[in-house]
């Protein structure tokens, strides 16, 4: 009869050759990563430095504060609430008092 996957056996021989043959690569593989991802970070920092000596200050940008807030409450314009407006329209004309 064939061994199952999950035999004690199959496990004991996977994980001696996750940890004997294969981990060379998995090391060689996650190194090479983190050197990447390393250079990659050193680039992004140089180029925010590069961004914020080209920047005015904040200071120097105009503000407009004469802008009115906008309302959040209410009715969306989705399809979805333009639906549930109608069918609650709807609804209220058709209720019967006794």
């Amino acid at each position: 009869m064939a061994k199952s996957l999950r035999s004690k056996s199959k496990l004991r021989a996977k994980s001696v050759k996750r940890k004997g043959e294969f981990s060379k690569f998995v090391d060689d593989r996650n190194k090479r990563i983190a050197d990447k991802l390393a250079k990659e970070t050193v680039k992004q920092d140089e180029a925010k430095k590069e961004e914020t000596v080209d920047d005015k200050p904040e200071e120097d940008m105009e503000v407009d504060k004469s802008e009115q807030k906008v309302s959040t409450s209410g009715w969306r314009d989705s399809r979805k609430q333009i639906y549930k407006q109608r069918t609650l329209k709807k609804k209220k004309g058709k209720t019967l008092k006794f």
